[in-house]
């Protein structure tokens, strides 16, 4: 087992604290900022779980349970996920409740682990809750979730949430440096335009999108001043294409901020110079317009295929100058 991330070690400690001490709950909802690795105190807290040794801070790794888990392998830790992208069904959670009435076959405990529980069906949610109400004994659910997700109020009000918060920036960085090698301003780039998720950051660094996110900034430049979306439509990869309208959307974000007179929060601090260039021939209104284009953009590119995806960034690339530039 991997040593948990710095930022997730004091919520790991709470909850092993509160099953030492007698006070566990039987289902931890764990509500998480993406990025920010809590699959990894899920299973630290699975492994915790499951382990024979009594009284051990951390999984002893030796014992039988845990060769089965590291092995990936053991009979009473079951998981629930979405297929194919297909919300979690009802007869997932009947397959598993049913495996959870049945006797744990090492004589341990038993764990189900829930990801994405956000897509559990209505049907399914209510199968699973009716379980939540009245729990097996040694018998512990571990469910996921995004922070922003909506579940059934019912699903909250039988478990114990857990909130994932984002680091510190001080936490943050300082995890940074001890994994790459970068300069301290880079990192602090790479963090900010992940907004704070310290494992995209790395990510970021690790991929050399820093300066791919220049030229590609650069570039909408050269598209600004020439009024030509074939100056910027070429240098969209379908790989980042989702990153790079994020790009694009702190430019402008930030370009409004400096309007407003705002100096904080700024996503793109290391391009304020280029910001404030660029904002010489822009108003906050033309600046929130043309968000809204690339929001607009965004939300289409997500939800059609591939194949039109140069239509659909060509069309909102021509309304940005037809709409906000040209104006």
């Amino acid at each position: 087992m991997t040593a948990l991330y710095a930022w997730l070690e004091p919520t790991y400690q709470q909850i092993r604290h509160a099953f030492t001490q007698g006070h566990g709950h039987h289902a931890l909802l764990f509500k998480a900022e993406p990025s920010l690795g809590v699959e990894k105190l899920i299973e630290a807290v699975a492994r915790f779980l499951i382990c024979q040794q009594e009284n051990s801070e951390k999984p002893c790794t030796h014992c039988h349970a845990c060769h089965l888990i590291n092995a990936g392998s053991h009979p009473d830790v079951h998981y629930l996920a979405s297929t194919e992208n297909k919300d979690i069904g009802v007869d997932q959670v009947r397959e598993i409740n049913e495996k959870i009435n049945q006797h744990a076959q090492q004589n341990g405990n038993k764990i189900v682990i829930i990801d994405g529980t956000e897509r559990l069906t209505e049907a399914a949610a209510n199968a699973l809750l009716k379980t939540l109400e009245e729990p097996r004994p040694n018998t512990y659910f571990l469910l996921k979730t995004d922070i922003t997700a909506a579940l059934l109020p019912t699903i909250y009000s039988r478990c114990q949430t857990w909130l994932i918060n984002l680091p510190s920036e001080a936490t943050a960085i300082q995890w940074l440096q001890q994994q790459h090698s970068a300069e301290t301003n880079e990192i602090c780039t790479a963090l900010r335009i992940n907004y704070g998720r310290p494992l995209a950051a790395l990510a970021t660094l690790e991929q050399g999108l820093i300066e791919k996110r220049r030229e590609f900034l650069r570039q909408f430049w050269v598209y600004y001043i020439r009024r030509s979306p074939l100056e910027l439509l070429p240098l969209f990869d379908k790989e980042l294409i989702f990153q790079q309208l994020d790009w694009l959307s702190a430019f402008l974000n930030d370009a409004l901020k400096d309007q407003l007179g705002i100096k904080s929060g700024w996503i793109c601090q290391d391009l304020a110079r280029g910001i404030q260039q660029f904002n010489q021939h822009q108003n906050p209104l033309g600046l929130l317009k043309a968000n809204q284009i690339l929001q607009k953009v965004r939300s289409d590119l997500s939800e059609i295929n591939a194949v039109n995806q140069e239509l659909i960034l060509l069309d909102g690339l021509t309304k940005m100058i037809t709409e906000v530039f040209e104006k």
